[in-house]
């Protein structure tokens, strides 16, 4: 279902780009002119203004992007570059519109792919999470434009992504390989990425420890964090001096010329954070071209990240209640000698993996927050575009909201969201007639636009049928201590921890009994459902009040048996839940 949301986005974006008006904002017009001098071999300058000037849509009085940092424009380059040198200024436009509705693509990848390493017992939730950000019509409408934020989002999922595997599985060569060039093509996009860097250097720093391995010990996580680190200063960094050099500051911008020429004033950061316009403005992600009053936009945004909050404390309580029952049952295996109880519920290492995968996503939704209202303090506008780059983040947690209300109630919520996220984007869209007088983009929006449907009807039967095949949802949503009966495809691997885990918590608990007396709960001869060969019956030994009852060999699964140290096989775990039934 991700690669259905991803192809989605990708022609949802070829439906804006081809029905929208040409440069329709002065910052288009920048991002296009940045890219064609890009293929012309020089970089622009602030005070030149758009010096590739199209007969047509807003002209900005001064090159107002030339202080981001050149990787997107080099993508875009081969794209914009010829068609505008062949005097066809509008395909052109088209060509670059049309390749960042590859970056659309790509995001909702990176996103679907971060959250299964955030949420990686809960598949459904990177699914969704996918889905979230693939009917987001600001992204839509940035995907259909061309605009630098989406290869940021890109490479923020991917950060995301990386720093969760090294906190949850510890670092190898490949993981470390890829943060340094997801680290270096962030940090070449834009400089606010440098909080995604900072969370992949914390994260490297206290990534699980693995048992051997150059990687085990402090000195391969230093070596990781230095690497992710100067991967990127030593690619971007002359960037950043030549902003220096031409501007005075590392940011790029003129605070003074915003004052004077654009009407821009500097506000103190409890002026920024008290105003409810500009959370309005930087969060009306939903809001698309609706007419009137649309702020119930907005609960499309809120109502799922306040169901995450409700669903984590229901989560919490039953963590809490389940680990103190354990305990009580821990105590009672000591006294009757059955050490297999104590190998149920997960590990210290992992539990601490997710409050530190919980933390780093809190923290950079505060960092990417205090980057806004910084840069709205030195007179910038806030932008709703601007907070697509926290929309990695926050998918996440919609997505766990939308999915944690047992299998019919998400299957019905996440739809209702899905449709109304649809109808805005639908009302983007102006398919009656051409956005510049040429007929063919009218033909060519109008069958992108079926395309999308074919993937969005796709999206929706997808959604439906990874709910309804969790037949039985027992336990947690955040922390992905989940004990199931699992349909097919939706169940953990054979052998996993988490198989043990639901084989132990389904497997009835009973004291050491007599040889031949068939186990409480055992009903596999009467369900018509047989869970294996079984040893000849071994003969009756005396009942008495001196007789000792003898080991039973058929212990239940994932549970190690009491006269032996040795784990049980990972097959006889997998098979737990058959005994249960």
């Amino acid at each position: 279902m991700i690669l259905a949301a991803a192809l989605f986005a990708a022609f949802a974006s070829l439906v804006c780009a081809w029905s929208q008006a040409p440069l329709n904002s002065g910052d288009e017009a920048a991002h296009l002119d940045y890219a064609i001098d890009v293929w012309h071999g020089h970089l622009p300058y602030f005070y030149d203004g758009v010096t590739n000037r199209p007969p047509f849509g807003i002209i900005p009085p001064v090159q107002w992007v030339s202080q981001h940092p050149p990787f997107f424009y080099l993508v875009l380059a081969p794209f914009v570059g010829p068609l505008w040198d062949a005097g066809h200024p509008y395909m052109s436009v088209l060509a670059g519109r049309s390749a960042n509705a590859g970056f659309a693509a790509a995001t909702v990848l990176s996103v679907g792919w971060a959250a299964r390493r955030v949420v990686p017992r809960r598949p459904d939730v990177a699914a969704v999470a996918a889905v979230i950000v693939s009917l987001t019509g600001m992204f839509l409408l940035v995907g259909g434009a061309i605009y630098n934020d989406l290869p940021n989002m890109t490479f923020g999922a991917l950060a995301i992504g990386v720093a969760a595997s090294a906190l949850r599985s510890g670092l190898s060569a490949r993981l470390v390989v890829g943060a340094a060039v997801v680290t270096t093509l962030g940090m070449l996009t834009r400089l606010t990425f440098v909080v995604f860097v900072l969370a992949v250097v914390v994260a490297f720093l206290l990534a699980r420890w693995r048992r051997s391995g150059f990687w085990s010990d402090w000195r391969g996580h230093v070596v990781a964090a230095v690497t992710v680190v100067a991967a990127p200063v030593l690619a971007s960094t002359w960037f950043w001096l030549r902003n220096i050099r031409l501007m005075g500051t590392i940011v790029g911008n003129d605070v003074a010329y915003g004052e004077q020429h654009l009407g821009r004033k500097q506000q103190t950061f409890g002026e920024v954070i008290g105003s409810s316009s500009w959370w309005k403005s930087l969060f009306a992600l939903y809001k698309g071209h609706l007419p009137g009053n649309a702020d119930w936009t907005y609960s499309l945004l809120l109502v799922p990240l306040v169901l995450a909050l409700l669903v984590g404390v229901v989560t919490a309580a039953v963590v809490v209640a389940r680990r103190l029952r354990r305990a009580r049952r821990t105590v009672g295996a000591r006294s009757t000698g059955r050490r297999g109880a104590l190998t149920a519920g997960r590990t210290r290492e992992e539990l601490l993996a997710d409050l530190l995968v919980v933390a780093m996503l809190v923290a950079l939704t505060a960092a990417v927050l205090v980057g806004q209202v910084r840069f709205s303090t030195t007179g910038g506008a806030p932008n709703v575009r601007y907070s697509l780059a926290v929309m990695p983040v926050l998918a996440i947690p919609m997505a766990i909201g939308l999915t944690g209300l047992g299998r019919v109630l998400s299957a019905v919520v996440t739809v209702l969201w899905m449709e109304t996220a649809g109808y805005i984007w639908f009302q983007i869209q102006d398919l009656q007639k051409a956005a510049f007088g040429v007929e063919r983009t009218l033909v060519v929006s109008r069958w992108t636009f079926v395309i999308a449907l074919v993937f969005f009807s796709a999206m929706l039967v997808g959604v439906c049928a990874m709910a309804l095949r969790r037949r039985r949802e027992v336990a947690t949503v955040v922390t992905g201590d989940v004990s199931t009966e699992h349909g097919a495809g939706d169940g953990p691997e054979p052998g996993s921890s988490t198989a043990s885990v639901a084989a132990s918590q389904h497997a009835p608990q009973h004291a050491p009994r007599a040889v031949g007396t068939p186990p409480a709960g055992d009903t596999s001869r009467h369900d018509g459902e047989t869970p294996g060969p079984r040893a000849a019956p071994l003969p009756d030994v005396p009942t008495g009040a001196h007789a000792t009852p003898a080991p039973d060999h058929r212990a239940e699964p994932g549970a190690v048996d009491a006269s032996s140290d040795a784990a049980p096989h990972p097959a006889s775990r997998a098979r737990g839940s058959r005994w249960a039934d």
